[in-house]
């Protein structure tokens, strides 16, 4: 693959990513600063949804949609790691135009 068409590719990737993951990319450059970096952000992606107190409410109401919407997040986040790269890198810079 050239990089005209990786390029291109991953344009057309970032009008399609999901709303949960811009959302939570803009909450955590809003709540920490225009100086945090894109390892800080993935790891805190990782963080929201690994086992946490959330899992353990859900599972005392006897319900798994919250470990299998997590379950499915850290899969996305895991295997797209380029494109939470690509959108950390746009909306810095929308942040910073902003400003």
């Amino acid at each position: 693959m050239l990089q005209d068409d990786y390029e291109l590719l991953l344009k057309r990737t970032l009008e399609v990513a999901p709303d949960w993951l811009i959302s939570d990319i803009q909450d955590i450059l809003k709540n920490e600063g225009r100086h945090t970096g894109v390892s800080y952000v993935i790891s805190q992606l990782h963080d929201r949804y690994s086992f946490s107190f959330r899992h353990i409410l859900s599972a005392i109401n006897f319900s798994d949609e919250w470990t299998m919407v997590s379950r499915e997040r850290l899969s996305f986040i895991d295997n797209n790691i380029e494109v939470i790269v690509a959108l950390y890198n746009d909306l810095k810079r929308k942040i910073a135009k902003n400003e």
